[in-house]
């Protein structure tokens, strides 16, 4: 049963959800009227029309509806201060996601989204990392596929080890006969973020002067590769370097995990089940000519104008069928090793002791897994953002530990589970 929070605001709502006429967005309201009761919500976004729309198509009835611009900054401060938690889901977010982040710092307003947009997560860091501060406002990045099982099943994994020197995640795709599709909103994301390479080298080069300085790994270095077959796997195949953002998330988790506990980081390399030799064909075929395309202004506008084209059907406008989400699943399989226990506090130079394989597993990643990953950061951010410590910018799992973010979770049937623990091989 849901208790009023605590730590509300005594604002209008608990939540708006802003993008709420979105392909995600509509999922995004489901689940907030299925599994948040008691919290008053809205809808939000430039078209009250289009939300209600939107609404109808999902079977909801008498939810306030809230009418704002990314381009109208009056009115983006007019809608996050009407609300404890804003949920954002309008994508790409390197166009559309600083306006909404802007005025939740301005307004006090806590921030979660569904961005999977490095450049967009590190420049967040770098312009509203103290301003957020500040106002003891919490800004979460990432908190939809990317990078809720990787981030929070990397800290998952590292809490089976006295210290956990290096870890490697590999994300598996089951679908049903329909196969696997995405929306071209997604598909959108990915190619923007494709180029901007440059631009998130430079934002990286600023932030270096503001984080901690790393604390070198223990051991060898952990050599991530772009292909290769592993053996550790069930079935065995092919895995390749994962494209999305898991790595860079997981990553600076770790980098300030580690300045908060004064141990070295974790190492960590993302990957995902690729099969067959023909499917590692087909996916660096369609990877480098999407690559060369987009460096192109023709080619680029071209790619984004007709996703299904250039992913063979992977993404559409129309976005997967019900019958399709209903028959997909995804698991994320961590293999990590590092000391015990015992062996870590006679200190962190000894050699590991320990190997343990973890797992992060649950439906549809990118339209069913998504809601209820971002749902529950808003909730928890309502109902536990004084355990969240001071406000920034941050992560999941540097937001959330500590809270029931996890528990909530599972509870909407999110699996963590270990699956092996040993030694590792002489």
């Amino acid at each position: 049963c849901f208790r009023p929070p605590l730590e509300s605001m005594g604002r209008e709502y608990g939540v708006i959800v802003f993008g709420a006429s979105g392909f995600t967005g509509k999922r995004v309201m489901v689940e907030m009227a299925a599994h948040a009761p008691g919290v008053k919500w809205a809808a939000a976004g430039r078209s009250a029309d289009r939300i209600k729309s939107a609404m109808t198509t999902v079977g909801l009835l008498d939810v306030d509806v809230v009418v704002a611009d990314c381009a109208d900054e009056s009115a983006m401060n007019d809608m996050c201060a009407r609300a404890d938690v804003v949920i954002n889901c309008t994508g790409p977010f390197r166009f559309y996601g600083e306006a909404v982040v802007k005025a939740c710092v301005n307004t006090g307003t806590h921030y979660v989204d569904i961005t999977g947009e490095p450049e967009f997560m590190e420049k967040m860091e770098n312009l509203y990392d103290e301003p957020a501060k500040e106002k003891r406002v919490h800004i979460v990045n990432c908190c939809g596929f990317d990078s809720v099982p990787a981030d929070e099943g990397m800290l998952f994994t590292q809490e089976q080890f006295g210290y956990c020197a290096r870890a490697e995640s590999f994300l598996a795709l089951h679908s049903g006969g329909k196969g696997f599709a995405g929306h071209s909103t997604t598909f959108e994301c990915v190619v923007h973020g494709v180029g901007a390479a440059k631009e998130l080298k430079k934002i990286r080069a600023e932030l270096a002067e503001k984080r901690p300085k790393p604390i070198p790994f223990i051991g060898p270095k952990l050599k991530v590769q772009d292909l290769y077959t592993e053996p550790r796997l069930k079935d065995g195949g092919y895995v390749a370097k994962f494209p999305g953002a898991d790595a860079s998330v997981v990553r600076r988790s770790e980098l300030y995990r580690s300045a908060a506990t004064g141990k070295p980081q974790s190492q960590y390399g993302a990957y995902m089940v690729i099969g067959s030799l023909w499917n590692a064909i087909r996916l660096g075929f369609h990877q480098k000519t999407i690559e060369t395309a987009i460096s192109f202004d023709f080619g680029k506008k071209h790619v984004l104008g007709n996703p299904g084209f250039w992913t063979a059907g992977a993404f559409s406008h129309e976005g997967p069928t019900e019958e399709q989400m209903a028959a997909t699943s995804f698991d994320m399989t961590f293999y990590a090793s590092g000391l015990s226990e015992g062996a870590a506090a006679g200190g962190l130079e000894g050699k590991p002791d320990k190997t343990v394989v973890t797992r992060v597993s649950g439906p549809e990643p990118g339209y069913v897994a998504t809601p209820i990953f971002v749902v529950a950061a808003a909730l928890t951010c309502l109902e536990e953002s004084k355990k969240m410590g001071p406000g920034g910018v941050f992560t999941p799992s540097l937001a959330f530990k500590g809270t029931q973010y996890r528990q909530k979770l599972i509870k909407r049937g999110i699996k963590f589970e270990v699956l092996e623990e040993g030694k590792p091989a002489e």
